[in-house]
């Protein structure tokens, strides 16, 4: 089975699969953003292995959350989400795709790993 990249539709589908990822969040905020149109989920074999949440404002796509499944993780899922957010934001014609800032030593290097190097904008 492929993964795939998609805009929640009927996020309560995914709800426990979300929850394995993101425990803190509850209903009401994920039915907040699939209804704002700013959840987008990647799924493999019919499970939710990794998720973020955008908001556009020209010239550019914000990504305020971004999370990957820690059974999932190391294995390509949050790049193949970055390449498909870089695809989303070309579809909105946005020049730059913005990382939330953080302190944590594996975000960091999964930045870095994408080519930020100390910033949290990608542009186009």
């Amino acid at each position: 089975m492929r993964l795939s990249f998609q805009a929640a539709s009927a996020w309560p589908k995914h709800a426990a699969d979300l929850s394995k990822i993101a425990p803190s969040v509850n209903e009401q905020q994920w039915q907040q953003w699939q209804q704002a149109g700013q959840l987008y989920y990647c799924v493999f074999n019919q499970r939710v292995v990794a998720y973020c949440v955008v908001e556009s404002y020209s010239p550019q796509l914000t990504i305020r959350r971004f999370a990957v499944r820690d059974i999932t993780r190391r294995r390509g899922v949050g790049l193949y989400m970055f390449q498909q957010l870089l695809q989303l934001s070309a579809q909105r014609q946005l020049s730059r795709l913005a990382f939330p800032a953080s302190n944590q030593a594996a975000t960091l290097s999964f930045y870095s790993h994408l080519g930020l190097n100390n910033q949290q904008v990608f542009e186009l």
